[in-house]
């Protein structure tokens, strides 16, 4: 009798394994969308005539989901044309989309400042690279006018180039939300509110799947790093092999990077369990069914959740991402033309430069230190030096400075051995307290000689990691 329930669960499980991989591939025939509407951004009424615009005969999440041919063109030929506020269907394919679903909060609201950071932090020539699509998935004309009035008197230019889109949908896309099956223990409210969520990113990503190679999604309530793009573009050419997902944030669907055209599968999936799962769950699993059966998250990442009030009324949330760390230079010295060396272990997105030049990064080695590892800049042409100030560990990994160490100056080098400097004539300039060290008045304790060589070694060994998060050296006058 056990051996006859063991057989039928596992024949239960293989029949939904194949019910869930069927549904996933079978994949629409590719229409082309016609396309129409003004150039520029839209003027306020004919935005708010298209708001106000009825639902009836629209298309709804259960035509993409109950018949085989999922492409909702199918259904209503122009629905991205009539989901797009401002301007017409964005037809250019571009490297990179961001999809910002925002709805109405009772008290913060963040989608502002979010489109602020992502745009502040993008080199201007690189913004013709990317899409930012936000979607006003609220059914509140008041505040969807509201928003859209905000974006486009704050961003004409990104919405005229099209790289600002702005999106809406209709009530009657959606399933009923009421009788909701309960899982999780969730109360109603929350039930709702999650099962909502994720027809919203079915939506999105349905509108996405043609814009550009690669999609990531985001959430309103966000802040970037200068040049986040640089970061994703450096990680994807990393892989050298097949994946599903990337993720540049630890936390739930933030900064999760897909190729586009698994978008679709990605919907249907979602949409299969819209009331059975939160999306940050099913997208881990859809992973594994893509063949993905690990997690590749880039650290440091690159997005913070900023949020403390959840769109979800009356839910307070104040997560923070451990991996992200604030890579700004503090003290910009003016840190001549050098060669950096180390022996210990170097990880490819946080190499020995990140610690001394301008740009935002720092060193990150990838194990523990130990007594006698070093750290050396070796100046293109020997140096007057006024001041050094070394700083190590971060803000979210504090333990990984130097706890033991010593800072010196070099003057004379004798070659290079191996991407190993002989430096000698060594001057100790001082030890490290609590991962910092600061040294003035250099000329008074070199004299007139020039420093060729500036070293950190370790005194013992750590426990953990080595963050040189800036080395800052500052010219004598």
């Amino acid at each position: 009798m056990t051996s006859f329930r063991l057989f039928s669960l596992r024949l239960i499980f293989v029949v939904f394994v194949l019910f869930v991989v069927f549904q996933l591939n079978v994949l629409p025939e590719r229409k082309y969308y016609t396309h129409r509407g003004c150039t520029g951004p839209s003027r306020s009424s004919d935005v708010i005539d298209k708001i106000r615009i009825g639902t009836t005969n629209k298309v709804t999440y259960k035509d993409y989901l109950d018949r085989p041919s999922s492409d909702l063109t199918t259904f209503q030929e122009d629905w991205k044309v009539e989901a797009t506020l401002f301007n017409k269907f964005p037809k250019e394919k571009r490297f990179l989309t961001l999809g910002i679903p925002t709805v109405r909060r009772v008290d913060n609201e963040y989608i502002m400042d979010t489109i602020e950071s992502l745009v502040n932090n993008t080199r201007p020539e690189e913004l013709k690279d990317i899409y930012i699509v936000v979607f006003l998935a609220d059914f509140n004309e008041t505040w969807i006018e509201d928003i859209s009035r905000r974006l486009n008197e704050s961003y004409p230019q990104l919405i005229s180039s099209e790289t600002l889109v702005v999106i809406r949908s209709w009530k009657s896309f959606y399933p009923s939300l009421e009788n909701l099956n309960h899982t999780y223990n969730d109360n109603y409210n929350k039930r709702k509110w999650r099962s909502k969520q994720n027809v919203d990113y079915a939506f999105i990503f349905l509108y996405c799947q043609h814009l550009s190679t690669y999609y990531m999604q985001m959430e309103d309530d966000i802040y970037t790093i200068p040049n986040y793009l640089d970061v994703v573009k450096d990680y994807i050419s990393e892989m050298r092999f097949q994946w599903t997902c990337l993720e540049f944030s630890e936390l739930g669907f933030i900064g999760k990077l897909y190729h586009s055209y698994d978008l679709e599968k990605l919907a249907k999936m979602v949409l299969l369990f819209y009331e059975e799962q939160p999306c940050d769950f099913t997208y881990l699993y859809f992973n594994t069914l893509m063949l993905q059966f690990q997690r590749y998250i880039h650290r440091p990442t690159i997005f913070q959740h900023v949020g403390l009030k959840s769109s979800l009324p009356g839910k307070v949330q104040p997560l923070k991402d451990r991996f992200f760390d604030n890579l700004e230079k503090t003290y910009q010295g003016d840190n001549p033309p050098a060669k950096l060396y180390t022996n210990l272990l170097v990880q490819s997105q946080n190499t020995p430069e990140s610690a001394y030049y301008q740009e935002p990064g720092y060193f990150w080695s990838h194990r523990n230190g130990k007594a006698g590892d070093w750290f050396t800049v070796v100046f293109d042409d020997p140096q007057r030096v006024g001041k050094i100030i070394v700083e190590t560990g971060s803000r979210e990994h504090p333990l990984d400075r130097i706890q033991h160490g010593k800072l010196q100056a070099s003057l004379s080098l004798v070659k290079i051995d191996k991407s190993e400097p002989k430096c000698t004539n060594n001057i100790i300039l001082g030890h490290f307290k609590d991962g910092l060290i600061k040294v003035s008045n250099l000329t008074s304790v070199v004299g007139p000689f020039k420093i060729h060589c500036i070293s950190i070694i370790l005194t013992a060994n750590q426990d953990w990691w080595v963050i040189i998060k800036e080395i800052a050296v500052f010219l004598a006058d």
